[in-house]
């Protein structure tokens, strides 16, 4: 069994578990972005 230590879902293999950790990082990603533009802007 493998937690995600994003938000603790378990799952049976580690392939189930990258592949749902990537949403997360993908997410934090896309926020770093969005800031970044919002500064910009300003």
């Amino acid at each position: 069994m493998h937690q995600c230590y994003y938000c603790d879902q378990i799952f049976d293999t580690k392939e189930q578990l990258y592949d749902h950790v990537e949403v997360h990082s993908d997410i934090e990603r896309n926020k770093e972005i969005m800031e970044r533009k919002k500064k910009a802007q300003k």
